[in-house]
């Protein structure tokens, strides 16, 4: 041991003598340079080679890599301004030669002060500035990392961690009662997390208070015995549940590649998840959640959304370069969005998201949905005075399949709204998550639609960490918010095909991605 520290000694004292003939900066600099290529390789090894790193804009990613550089930096720094001194003491307590004679002190006028001991004190008085300076630099570094939740973020934390420490039947919310729908395929990874979060939102919902449905499509992973174990353990908690394991009752076409035979599938497997409620009924909201991963307390920000006023609610994904549901999500005037913050290039859903708020939209999904449950089910099983009693205020459009229905028909008498594949040469060709607001509106008249900002998920840990911890931290929010949003890169629709071939029809602007 004492062998290495001498070595290491030898080495610090060889790098501070060249560094001393070149400049003071140097050390510092180059110290500085190894740190952030070192955090910048590890972050590409963290999200995996030869993928696409949420790198873009690039000065986003340059200010993170800095806001973890630099207090890293300064720690080892302060240590070296602190260490280099021992260690060099030491080196010369180990190799220190005794003369075989008495030094003589040739200055005979003690009283004039010794200039080496003056320039002594003087590199002691500046070197304990300098690990000062060091240290502070550090110490703000550790501040900055641990203020990163925006206080928004977590306002419902509280009161998940209360249900989970006295968990009530009656649950600790507004009494809702809430139907939790899921679809799963070879999903092993975001399982154990998306349990463990939703049951912490069912404690904090109650157990009476909640229904789960889920249908699990023939994995090939871990995803059936994960299944189980969560069943097994929602029956501990007495919550009432339905969970298909290794369910083939829909078809699963050959190739999932072919668009249209895709969007069926997907349609019909979501149709038999939503089943026991179509059946019993009962149920205030639906609760239909992606193989996302989000937080407890993201999940009732949702359930809360405009204080519960509104007929449906999304989350927001986020991946490689922001916004990912961009086939789904339109803007209130049925725009295509930006990928980039703030989202929306039509006034009020861009002010909205702005602010932190829930944007209106005409259609979105967006990961996670939190829907009105009275248009899915039957007629007889509708609470009186959810729906409307009047006629549409606005027919239907030719090209929607229900086009030719009686004039009289009105929400309240309308048979179950259902997700559904578009109709062939009428409509846009549209994902069934789609077609569900639309429908929503154009059946039921429910128009009041929202994103919720606040809401943050994502398919992909090494993404959602990204977006959910690092983007939304009161510093890079501000770089974002100030910086970026001059740069007008958010004012790039994303589009998905040839942006020539786009159209509007009455869903608004049609993606052409086929």
């Amino acid at each position: 041991m004492a062998r290495s520290a001498i070595r290491l000694t030898w080495a610090l004292q060889v790098a501070f003598t060249i560094v001393k003939h070149i400049s003071p900066w140097a050390l510092p600099g180059v110290l500085f340079a190894v740190i952030y290529n070192q955090i910048y390789l590890y972050w590409l090894s963290w999200v995996g080679w030869g993928v696409w790193q949420p790198a873009w804009p690039a000065g986003r990613t340059r200010l993170v890599y800095l806001m973890v550089t630099i207090p890293v930096w300064a720690a080892v720094m302060a240590a070296l301004q602190i260490g280099y001194p021992l260690l060099q003491r030491l080196w010369s307590s180990r190799h220190r030669v005794q003369p075989d004679y008495e030094a003589i002190n040739l200055d005979m006028d003690e009283s004039r002060p010794n200039a080496r001991n003056l320039r002594r004190k003087y590199l002691q008085h500046r070197s304990y500035i300098t690990v000062l300076v060091y240290l502070s630099i550090f110490f703000c570094g550790m501040f900055v990392w641990t203020t990163y939740e925006q206080p928004n973020d977590v306002r419902y934390r509280e009161d998940v961690l209360a249900a989970i420490k006295d968990p009530r039947p009656e649950g600790h919310g507004n009494g809702e009662k809430i139907f939790i729908a899921a679809m799963f395929f070879n999903n092993e990874r975001v399982l154990p997390y998306w349990t463990e979060e939703m049951t912490k939102v069912i404690k904090y919902l109650g157990t009476d208070n909640v229904f789960v449905s889920i249908v699990e499509s023939n994995s090939g992973d871990k995803t059936p015995d994960l299944l189980k174990e969560w069943e097994a353990r929602l029956n501990e908690m007495h919550v009432k549940s339905r969970v298909l394991i290794h369910d083939t009752s829909v078809e699963r076409p050959p190739s999932m590649d072919t668009a249209t035979p895709r969007i069926k599938f997907l349609a019909d497997v979501r149709n038999k998840v939503m089943e026991p409620l179509v059946q019993m009924g009962g149920f205030d909201r639906v609760l239909f959640s992606n193989d996302v991963f989000i937080e407890a307390e993201s999940v009732v920000e949702l359930l809360k959304t405009k204080d519960g006023k509104y007929d449906m609610a999304c989350g927001l994904d986020l991946s490689y370069w922001g916004m990912y549901d961009a086939w789904v999500v339109r803007d209130r005037l049925g725009g295509i969005v930006s990928s980039l913050w703030p989202y929306f290039l039509e006034q009020a859903g861009m002010q909205a998201v702005m602010k932190d708020e829930p944007a209106p939209v005409l259609t979105c999904w967006n990961g996670i949905i939190s829907v009105t449950a009275e248009p899915f089910m039957p007629i007889h099983l509708r609470k009186p005075g959810r729906l409307s009693t009047n006629p549409l205020s606005t027919p239907l459009p030719s090209s929607h399949p229900s086009y030719g229905q009686s004039a009289l028909m009105t929400p309240a008498n309308t048979p179950p709204l259902a997700f559904r594949h578009s109709i062939e040469g009428k409509e846009c060709f549209s994902s069934e998550s789609f077609l569900l607001p639309y429908d929503m509106r154009r059946q039921f008249e429910l128009n009041e639609i929202y994103l919720n900002p606040r809401v943050i998920n994502s398919y992909e840990w090494s993404f959602y960490v990204w977006y959910k911890y690092v983007l939304r931290h009161w510093m890079v929010k501000w770089w974002i918010e100030n910086v970026e949003a001059g740069s007008m890169m958010h004012l790039a629709r994303m589009i998905i095909g040839d942006s020539a071939k786009v159209w509007r029809w009455d869903g608004g602007e049609c993606q052409p991605w086929f």
